[in-house]
């Protein structure tokens, strides 16, 4: 059987590890904020806004939408940014925050697979296209009297 295609025929695969990763940025951040062993963690508040972002692509990302795609791998390069000051600054939640950096990195690098096979699909696409829509040389008609009896 087949896996689910986007609308141009690619895997929905690398979307759906994508958000697979964005789930477990989401998990962890709010380990964190609940059970962390930090002395300083971030509160509900500052939580809820960290994964908003995250929660906001979760359903495109499902669906194989594009653009949602290119906004959640932005979103997984600042979440990978967070995670490493974290970990270095927060030595005793450093695990979540590796695990969180190590997710974001996935996450990221999913995307890149998907942009790069997306690329290659619609160029292929446009090439075939525009030698189809080409005409051979030569083979243009010819304005004979013959051919109009």
């Amino acid at each position: 059987m087949r896996g689910a295609t986007t609308s141009e025929g690619l895997p929905l695969w690398p979307l759906r590890l994508m958000a697979a990763s964005l789930v477990v940025v989401i998990g962890g951040y709010a380990f964190i904020a609940i059970g962390g062993q930090a002395e300083i963690r971030p509160g509900l508040l500052t939580t809820a806004l960290l994964v908003l972002p995250a929660v906001a692509v979760l359903p495109g990302l499902w669906k194989g939408h594009y653009k949602t795609m290119v906004w959640a791998a932005l979103f997984a390069l600042f979440y990978l940014l967070v995670a490493s000051t974290d970990a270095w600054a927060a030595r005793d939640d450093r695990g979540w925050h590796l695990l969180i950096a190590v997710a974001a990195t996935v996450g990221f690098l999913a995307a890149w697979w998907h942009s790069i096979q997306r690329r290659r699909t619609l160029k292929g696409r446009a090439r075939r296209r525009l030698a189809e829509n080409r005409s051979p040389p030569n083979t243009q008609p010819s304005s004979n009297a013959e051919d109009s009896r």
